[in-house]
């Protein structure tokens, strides 16, 4: 069966927007069911200094059933990127949700709308957040994951059954699907539904696939992908997405590019600064090692006069005792003088 692929953004959109297929999806991506669903934001745009990004959004109202029975409402955010791209544009969006007013005038600043008490902002419920990856992350070697919120009782830590508001409206739990790790054999219904995402096909630009089985859970969902198929329009809004793609990449690829080049720069700079450093912590090396030396000959050169010294004083010492020893001999002056060798000064002070 020929059908559009929902990789692409206009197919997704196109599929999301029947309320049954939205809420048959969701259900399954969220392993509960949703009794009611409703389309609000269509997508949304992102641009950075840099880079002008397209990150499609789109955002549902729903109610579901909890596996108790019981039914809450909730805010379900699904975000589809065919493209890596960085984390804080996921946290962007989401933010949105949880800072969303009754009345959407511009605002000039943050300071002034948290200190305008005037303010209304729409009821806040709990948020569920989808993520549809179109390549996939390499510390995440898993087609699905479900980041879910467990409450620990941080004395005991223990896990605790509560039901709180508080912890229900400040935190969310997660659905990260990387369309790219579908298995060859899908045998769960998350993998049959994955089934009808082509990545590869996406990586050539075909949004028309071929799939030789449909699951039979997913029939009617692939009936209504089919309809489009020999739709001219349908086609040349699919072509102008992929020629936005096209451009995209290449403006990924300069950004890139300049990133490695900026990269390049840092690590010559890094190598630079640890030269230098090498050549200092060297340099003062050679100082410390010259100054030892220099303190080692001064020392050796005040030893050697110490010595010195002593060795006149020595030598002195036996020359006095010499002379006494012939005085009291009687030997007379001219003989001690030449024995000793004390000057005539020296003797007389005897």
């Amino acid at each position: 069966m020929k059908i559009l692929n929902p990789i692409y953004d206009y197919v997704f959109k196109y599929l999301m927007e029947n309320d049954v297929f939205a809420r048959k999806i969701i259900s399954v991506i969220l392993d509960k069911e949703v009794v009611e669903v409703s389309l609000s934001q269509q997508e949304t745009f992102l641009k950075t200094e840099k880079r002008a990004l397209k990150m499609y959004r789109l955002d549902f109202k729903a109610i579901i059933k909890e596996r108790d029975g019981s039914k809450k409402k909730v805010l379900i955010e699904v975000q589809k990127s065919k493209h890596p791209v960085d984390i804080y544009r996921f946290r962007n969006y989401l933010a949105a949700s949880y800072m969303s007013e009754i009345n959407e005038s511009p605002q000039k600043d943050w300071g002034s709308v948290l200190s305008d008490q005037s303010i209304q902002y729409k009821p806040i419920q709990p948020i569920i957040a989808i993520y549809i990856l179109g390549y996939n992350l390499d510390d995440l070697p898993h087609l699905a994951v479900s980041v879910n919120r467990d409450v620990i009782d941080s004395v005991s830590k223990k896990k605790l059954d509560v039901n709180c508001f508080f912890i229900d409206h400040l935190t969310h739990e997660a659905h990260i699907i990387q369309v790219g790790r579908l298995p060859e054999r899908p045998a769960s219904l998350l993998e049959k539904l994955f089934m009808l995402f082509s990545p590869r096909d996406y990586k050539n630009n075909a949004f028309v696939v071929n799939l030789p089985e449909v699951p039979e859970e997913f029939q009617d969902v692939a009936r209504y992908l089919q309809r489009p198929v020999m739709d001219i329009d349908f086609h040349r809004m699919l072509l102008a997405e992929i020629e936005v793609d096209l451009m995209f990449d290449e403006q990924e690829m300069r950004h890139l590019k300049e990133l490695e080049r900026e990269q390049i720069k840092l690590e010559r700079i890094k190598k630079q600064k640890a030269l230098a450093l090498r050549e200092k912590k060297k340099a003062e090396k050679q100082k410390e090692k010259a100054i030892t030396e220099k303190d080692r000959a001064i020392t050796e050169k005040e030893r050697a006069i110490i010595q010195k010294e002593e060795a006149v004083r020595h030598k002195q010492a036996l020359a006095v005792k010499l002379a006494r020893q012939m005085k009291k001999n009687g030997s007379n002056k001219k003989e001690i003088l030449k024995e000793t060798g004390l000057a005539i000064e020296e003797l007389e002070k005897l």
